[in-house]
């Protein structure tokens, strides 16, 4: 799974990795390298990510799958409206526990790897 700071939804290419799926309509598409690919369902996927405790299950809500898509990708923007937050010096995940000291606890260690950021 690749963090992508650029896309708005998360994006599985594998069925298999759902929980459940509940289909798309048909004019749900995204645009990718200049082609429009469907979104055939959306659905739940329970991910094992590493932290620095060990490793962690977590569960990625209203994901997109997209057979023909390339990799799978967890969207910045929306883990950004969960309060979580990026930081590509440590190479994690973290959310701010204490707004007026600016107290961060990182939750999920990245693997930087072909110039992206893996989890």
């Amino acid at each position: 799974w690749i963090l992508d700071p650029g896309s708005d939804i998360h994006v599985c290419n594998n069925d298999e990795e759902f929980d459940w799926t509940e289909p798309a309509s048909d004019d749900e598409f995204i645009l990718a390298g200049g082609k429009e690919l469907r979104i055939e369902a959306w659905g739940q996927v329970t991910l094992t990510l590493q932290t620095p405790s060990g490793s962690k299950e977590t569960t990625l809500k209203h994901v997109a799958l997209i057979p023909s898509f390339f990799t799978n990708l967890v969207s910045l923007a929306r883990l950004t409206h969960l309060y979580f937050h990026f930081d590509s010096g440590r190479l994690c995940i973290y959310k701010i526990i204490d707004y007026t000291t600016f107290t961060t606890q990182p939750v999920v260690k990245l693997t930087r790897f072909g110039g992206h950021w893996l989890m």
